[in-house]
Formats: structure tokens, C-alpha cells, sequence
């Protein structure tokens, strides 16, 4: 019985790590010709030019990223007083990033790094949809982290949603509608690895991965309806303006 317990927590430990490890590789993937190696790799989107603003969103970004392995590994090295001492910073970030987000969005108007097919005001809608979902599991994460298995499952739902931006990146995607649908869904995907690890850990989905997952595939959903209405690009430009963008 002991042996099983240990066991278990061994392979729930290379599981987080190992989901750690995948994130910090796609988000390294998809952001190094614009962000990290900017001018070395080619981009085939267009690529403006870095501001401050979009430069300081990519540090606490990633900065972020890095903490969640950094907390994976300590919570696999059974010191959890470190983890919840950190995960203090790590609300911290998490927090600066969301008017970073918001701001960013707007200011992506006048940077035109849209795709073709899209407006500038209609590609809002590309981040504007997730922002509150991520707050959302954030703040759920925070408030469970008494919960260690709800917690660890809102975090990295959190964290998995930070991948859509990064596989929208990757040129496999066609530049039409139907590609940034098909883009949405690869998005969304690396939740399926959270679904077989609940399905072979309990047996069934947890209640804070069926909530992550759930609320980021209604924020793709609602989104792939925004992108090319009227009635978004006409409210995004009313936010744009009063923000003086």
C-alpha cells in the first residue's frame, strides 16, 4: 500500500515537471522569431517592431513560466514550504499580467500584427477572450491552494492557456479562417493531456480541469464569433480610443 502511494506521488511529480518542461519548449517555440530570438529565426506573420510595453508583457510572461517549473520541481523535491513561499511571487506576476494583457491588446491595434484575413479591432478578440479566464483560474488556484489536487490542476490550466498564443505562432497553420479555428483547437489540446492523467490517476475528471478546460473552450468559442463581427470591432474601438490608442 505504501510502495503505491509512493509510486503515485513519483509519477504525479514527473507529470507537472514534465507539463512544465512541454509549456517553457512551446512558448520558446513559438515566440522566438518575434520575442526571444527576434532577427535570427524567420516569422512568416507580420512581425512590428518591439515596444517597451510589448517587451516588459514577454518578461513577466516568461518570467511567469519560469516559475512554474521552478515550482514543480520544488513541490518533486518535497519542499513545500519554499512552494508556498514563492507561490506569493508567483500571484504577484500573475497578477501584474493581466493589466499587461489588457494593455498590450490594445496597443496591438496600431502594431497591425494581426494575419491577413483579420482587422486590427477584430483581432482583439484574440487575447480579449482568454484574459478572464485566466484571471479566473489564477484566482481559483489561489484560493484552492489548500487543495493541493485542485490546486495543482487550476495552475497548470492557467499555465495551458498561455500555450494558445504560442501554437497560433507555429507555421503549420494555413492563413485562413479555417486555419485559426484549426489553430484554436491546438490551442486548446494540451488540456487532453490533463484529461488522460485525471482518467488514469482517478478515474474520472477533476472538477478544476472540467473548469479550466471548460471555461478557455467557451472563451475560443465566443472568440471565433468576435473576430469578424461588426459589433466587436465597433465596442474594441470604443476601448482603443478612450484608452487614447
Amino acid at each position: 500500500m505504501a510502495s503505491n502511494a509512493i509510486a503515485r506521488a513519483n509519477s504525479e511529480r514527473r507529470f507537472y515537471t514534465g507539463m512544465a518542461i512541454f509549456m517553457i519548449a512551446m512558448v520558446l517555440i513559438g515566440f522566438a522569431p518575434s520575442f526571444y530570438f527576434r532577427g535570427l529565426v524567420f516569422y512568416p506573420r507580420p512581425n512590428p517592431v518591439l515596444n517597451p510595453l510589448v517587451l516588459l508583457h514577454g518578461i513577466v510572461f516568461s518570467a511567469w513560466m519560469i516559475l512554474f517549473l521552478v515550482q514543480a520541481r520544488l513541490v518533486a523535491a518535497r519542499r513545500k514550504d519554499v512552494h508556498m513561499r514563492l507561490g506569493r511571487w508567483g500571484m504577484i506576476l500573475a497578477i501584474t499580467m493581466i493589466p499587461l494583457m489588457i494593455a498590450t491588446t490594445i496597443g496591438q491595434v496600431a502594431r497591425a500584427n494581426q494575419p491577413p484575413m483579420f482587422t486590427p479591432l477584430g483581432w482583439t478578440a484574440v487575447p480579449a477572450f482568454v484574459i478572464p479566464v485566466f484571471a479566473a483560474l489564477v484566482w481559483a488556484g489561489w484560493r484552492s491552494r489548500r487543495e493541493p489536487q485542485a490546486h495543482k490542476r487550476l495552475m497548470l490550466g492557467a499555465a495551458l492557456m498561455m500555450m494558445d498564443p504560442s501554437i497560433g505562432r507555429f507555421p503549420i497553420f494555413p492563413p485562413t479562417e479555417l486555419g485559426t479555428h484549426l489553430s484554436d483547437f491546438a490551442g486548446w489540446a494540451p488540456f487532453l493531456a490533463l484529461f488522460v492523467w485525471d482518467w488514469r490517476m482517478i478515474g474520472r475528471l477533476h472538477w478544476a480541469t472540467l473548469y479550466g478546460a471548460g471555461l478557455f473552450g467557451l472563451a475560443l468559442i465566443l472568440r471565433s464569433f468576435a473576430l469578424t463581427s461588426p459589433l466587436w470591432e465597433s465596442w474594441a474601438g470604443s476601448v482603443v480610443r478612450l484608452a487614447g490608442g
